[in-house]
C-alpha cells in the first residue's frame, strides 16, 4: 500500500514536515502514556486523533487516524459539543499549522487560514478557554464560521476568530452560563468567587470583540439572548454572513 501524503490546500506536498513537526510534538509532550489511537472507535474524529498526539509516541496510528478524518491537510476543524479534552485538541491543530507556515517562512499575509466550522450547543467552558487562548495567540489566521448554532460556550469561541462568518440561517445564544459543584460551604464559596472572575473575563470578551454597548450586555446577561444570524452581523459578532461555501 503506498504511503499516506498530506497536501496542503495550496497543493504543496507536506508530508515530511507534517510528521517532522508530529514528532517534534510527541517529543517535547513525552511518551509516558499507554493511551492508543483507536480511530475506528465509532464517533473518532480529528479532534480526538490530534489530542492523543500528547498521549502516544505511535505516529503510524496517528498517520491511520487523519487518513480516517481527512481535515488535518485542508486545515479545517469541527468544533461541536465543546468537552474537557475539545480545547487541548483545538489548539494542537492550531499549533500545528502556525509551526508549519513558521518553518516554511510563510510571512503572516500570505498564510493559508485554518477554518473552524463550528455547529455548537456548547459545553465545558475551561476548554473554550483553551481553544479562544489558541486563536487570539495564532499569528496563521483563524476564520471561525457559525454553519448551524453557536451557543453559550460556542457563542464565545466563534467571536474570537480572526475573521468571522454566519451561514444564513445560523444562529447563537449567549449568557452567563451555568456551574455545578458540591463540596462545603467553604469551597463552594470559593468556586462562586472564582466564577465571578470567569464572568468578568466573558464580559471583557464580549465587549471586545463585538458592537454589543455594556448597557445592553449587562441587560441580557442573566437571560438566554438569542440571536439570528442578521442580529449576529449587526452587533458585530460576525463580520460577513456567507452566501457561498468558505
Amino acid at each position: 500500500m503506498a504511503k499516506r501524503r498530506y497536501i496542503s490546500p495550496d497543493g504543496e506536498d507536506i508530508t515530511e514536515q507534517f510528521l517532522a513537526i508530529i514528532n517534534s510534538i510527541i517529543e517535547e509532550e513525552g511518551t509516558d502514556c499507554e493511551t492508543q489511537i483507536d480511530p475506528m472507535r465509532p464517533g473518532y474524529g480529528a479532534l480526538d486523533a490530534v489530542g492523543n498526539l500528547y498521549k502516544t509516541a505511535d505516529v503510524r496510528s496517528f498517520e491511520r487516524a487523519i487518513d480516517f478524518s481527512n481535515m488535518v491537510d485542508k486545515r479545517i476543524i469541527y468544533v461541536g459539543e465543546i468537552e474537557g479534552d475539545t480545547g487541548a485538541s483545538i489548539e494542537a491543530m492550531i499549533r500545528f499549522w502556525n509551526n508549519y507556515d513558521e518553518q516554511n517562512g510563510t510571512r503572516i499575509e500570505d498564510r493559508q487560514p485554518i477554518k473552524l466550522y463550528i455547529d455548537s450547543p456548547g459545553g465545558c467552558l475551561t476548554s473554550a478557554f483553551t481553544a479562544i487562548d489558541a486563536i487570539r495567540l495564532s499569528k496563521t489566521p483563524i476564520w471561525t464560521v457559525n454553519v448551524g448554532c453557536a451557543y453559550s460556550a460556542g457563542f464565545y469561541i466563534l467571536l474570537v476568530g480572526h475573521k468571522r462568518f454566519a451561514y444564513p440561517m445560523s444562529s447563537c445564544l449567549y449568557h452567563e452560563g451555568s456551574a455545578n459543584m458540591g463540596g462545603d460551604a467553604n469551597k463552594f464559596q470559593n468556586f462562586a468567587d472564582f466564577y465571578k472572575i470567569q464572568r468578568k473575563m466573558l464580559k471583557e470578551l464580549v465587549l471586545k470583540h463585538t458592537n454589543i454597548p455594556e448597557k445592553e450586555y449587562d441587560s441580557h446577561i442573566k437571560d438566554d439572548w438569542w440571536l439570528t444570524a442578521q442580529e449576529s452581523l449587526d452587533l458585530g459578532v460576525v463580520d460577513e454572513i456567507t452566501r457561498e461555501f468558505i
